[in-house]
């Protein structure tokens, strides 16, 4: 992801003090984002997908092109892992395809909420459906224990984290659509 964020910045002819004022994101952090010294959480990739007016897979694909369809293997996805979030690991889904709506991946939740001041929040609308095991939802108020079927649908821009619970490996389903451009 970092030469493609730093390509992509370039050629919105933006600098780096630029880039983060429009995402809400620190300087040093994008820089370090940047230099592959930092792997942005799903919210802090979104903030910066938005703020360079493209699709979040464009960060991390180097072959998003415009299409009709877009195949994913389960042995092709591209996968994500966050150093500090131990047990954290998203594979992206259709990353191949720009211009989506919605932005599809798995997430395997560590057993730790991530470390961060407070639940994140971001634009648009979620869905998070467990696959296996069974995981925990935080919002502000409000705990959600969910097991393998359950699902929760959500406005993005209320704060939340997710953790798995139990010894027991767990993977969920989450998409993510976006707010149209008005």
């Amino acid at each position: 992801m970092s030469t493609r964020l730093k390509l992509l910045r370039q050629q919105h002819g933006l600098s780096l003090e630029q880039l983060a004022q429009r995402s809400g994101l620190t300087k040093s952090y994008v820089s370090k984002v940047e230099r592959g010294l930092s792997t942005p959480s799903i919210a802090s990739a979104l903030k910066l997908a938005r703020a360079l007016a493209v699709d979040v897979a464009q960060l991390f694909s180097p072959h998003t092109e415009a299409g009709e369809l877009c195949l994913t293997r389960a042995d092709q996805r591209l996968r994500i892992e966050r150093a500090g979030d131990v047990g954290r690991r998203v594979e992206v889904l259709a990353a191949d395809m720009a211009s989506k709506q919605m932005q599809p991946f798995v997430l395997h939740p560590p057993a730790e909420f991530s470390d961060g001041p407070a639940p994140a929040g971001h634009p648009g609308e979620e869905l998070v459906w467990v696959l296996s095991g069974e995981v925990e939802m935080a919002f502000p108020g409000r705990h959600e224990q969910l097991a393998a079927g359950d699902c929760v649908y959500f406005r993005a821009e209320l704060p939340h984290r997710i953790r798995r619970l139990g010894e027991a490996p767990a993977s969920v389903l989450v998409v993510i659509a976006r707010q149209p451009d008005n």
